[in-house]
């Protein structure tokens, strides 16, 4: 086997480590990563304020349906009094 020199090993060492050095990354693609991250950031958070939105609209509507609910209740007690009523009058005209 055949050993090499250093200065081989060094020119060898060089000529691997330029051709790693081209492989990092230049200003401009860093620039490029970091207006792609802002960008997603920003839309992360108008997606964000999106859903605080939809969920004070959903709350909103779910105190609209809760009040409904309880109005539905009210006049259905009311119903059940009124039928109460008449059904108690129909017997008493019946008695007569």
């Amino acid at each position: 086997m055949q050993r090499l020199s250093w200065t081989k090993s060094a020119g060898f060492i060089f000529f691997a480590g330029t051709l790693l050095l081209g492989g990092c990354a230049s200003t401009d693609d860093v620039k490029r990563a970091q207006a792609t991250a802002d960008q997603a950031l920003q839309l992360a958070q108008t997606a964000n304020q999106k859903a605080d939105t939809a969920i004070s609209t959903a709350n909103a509507a779910g105190s609209r349906a809760d009040a409904a609910m309880s109005a539905a209740n009210a006049a259905s007690s009311k119903a059940d009094a009124v039928n109460d009523k008449v059904d108690r009058m129909f017997a008493e005209s019946l008695k007569k």
